[in-house]
C-alpha cells in the first residue's frame, strides 16, 4: 500500500465511522472510552481518599492517555490536508479550528505541568476536564446547538435584548425599593442586578430577597417575567433543533429518491445512504421509515432490493 492510500486509509479511521466502516467505528469508540475515563480519573482524583490510595495509577493513566491523544493530534495534523482540501494552509486551519484547539486542550495541560512555567496545578487539573469536549469528534450535538442558534439567530438575539431590557428595569426598581431598608444587600445597582439575573433565570439562591411591600411586588413580577423570558429563548432553541431535524429528514429522503430513479437501490447507493444516516445521527428504524413512506410515495413496494 502505497504511502499516499496509507494516509488517506488513517484519514478514514480517524473521521467519524460511517457505513460499515468497522475500523474507524472502533477507533471513534476506543476514543471516546478513553476520553471519559480521564474524565473520571481527574474527578475521582480530586477526592483526598482516593487520590492517596491510587495517586500513582492515576499518574500512569494519565500519561498513557495523554501519549496516546498526542499521537492522535500529530496524526490529524498530518492528515489534515485530505481534510480541507480547499484551505491554502490545511495544517495551521487545523490547528487554528475548534477541533484543533479542542485536541490541544487535550494535551497542553500535561505538557505544562511536566515543564512548569509556575503554573497552578488545581487550574491544569480542572483544564483536563476540557477533554469531555473531544467527543464533539463523534457527537454532532454542540454542533448542532450551534448551527441552531446561528439559524435562530434573529430571533435569539431579540429575546436576549427582551432579557437584558428586563434585567436591567427590575434591578434598577428593586435598588430604589430595598436600598434604604437593605443598605448592605442593595446598596448599588450593579448589586441589584445580580438578585435580579438569578430570579429571572428562576435559580433564586434565597440568600437576598425583598422585604418591603413594593419589593416583593417587583419580585413576583420578576419572577414571573423570568420564566416567560427562559420559556421563549428555550422554545426558539427548540424550533431550531426541530428545524435542523426536518432538514435532515428532508435531505436524506431527497438521497432515497434520488437513489429510486432507476428502480433500485444499488450497493453502492446503500453504501451512501448508510454513510448519510450515521453523520446524521439518524436511527436505522428512523432510516427505514422514511425509506418505506419515500417508496409509498413513489407507487413502489418494498422487495430484496430496498434493505
Amino acid at each position: 500500500m502505497s504511502l499516499k492510500m496509507s494516509k488517506y486509509r488513517l484519514f478514514e479511521i480517524l473521521e467519524v465511522g460511517k457505513g460499515s466502516d468497522v475500523t474507524s467505528k472502533i477507533c471513534d469508540n476506543f476514543l471516546v472510552l478513553l476520553v471519559i475515563g480521564s474524565i473520571f480519573a481527574v474527578i475521582l482524583g480530586s477526592v483526598p481518599e482516593i487520590d492517596a490510595e491510587f495517586s500513582e495509577e492515576f499518574r500512569w493513566f494519565e500519561i498513557i492517555t495523554v501519549l496516546i491523544f498526542t499521537v492522535e493530534y500529530l496524526l490529524r495534523l498530518w492528515v489534515a490536508p485530505l481534510k480541507y482540501k480547499q484551505s491554502r494552509r490545511p495544517k495551521i486551519k487545523y490547528i487554528s479550528s475548534f477541533y484543533g484547539i479542542v485536541d490541544l486542550a487535550a494535551i497542553l495541560p500535561f505538557y505544562v505541568s511536566l515543564f512548569g512555567f509556575g503554573v497552578d496545578l488545581r487550574v491544569l487539573r480542572a483544564a483536563r476536564l476540557l477533554r469531555i469536549l473531544k467527543i464533539s469528534h463523534y457527537n454532532t450535538a454542540l454542533q448542532d446547538l450551534a448551527l441552531a442558534i446561528y439559524d435562530e439567530r434573529k430571533s435569539f438575539v431579540s429575546a436576549i435584548y427582551i432579557f437584558t431590557v428586563t434585567l436591567l428595569i427590575t434591578s434598577s426598581l428593586i435598588f430604589f425599593a430595598e436600598n434604604s431598608k437593605q443598605p448592605e444587600d442593595f446598596r448599588s445597582i450593579p448589586d441589584a442586578i445580580w438578585w435580579s439575573l438569578i430570579t429571572l433565570t428562576t435559580v433564586g439562591y434565597g440568600d437576598v430577597s425583598p422585604i418591603t411591600p413594593v419589593g416583593k411586588i417587583i419580585g413576583a413580577i420578576t419572577a414571573l417575567l423570568g420564566v416567560c423570558t427562559v420559556a421563549l429563548l428555550t422554545g426558539i432553541v427548540g424550533n431550531a433543533f426541530s428545524a435542523q431535524l426536518s432538514r435532515k429528514r428532508s435531505e436524506f429522503r431527497s438521497e432515497i429518491i434520488k437513489a429510486l430513479q432507476d428502480g433500485v437501490i444499488t450497493d453502492n447507493e446503500h453504501e451512501y445512504l448508510d454513510k448519510l444516516r450515521d453523520e446524521f445521527n439518524m436511527s436505522k428504524q428512523h432510516a427505514r421509515s422514511i425509506l418505506i413512506e419515500t417508496l409509498q410515495d413513489m407507487g413502489l413496494h418494498m422487495d430484496k432490493n430496498y434493505k
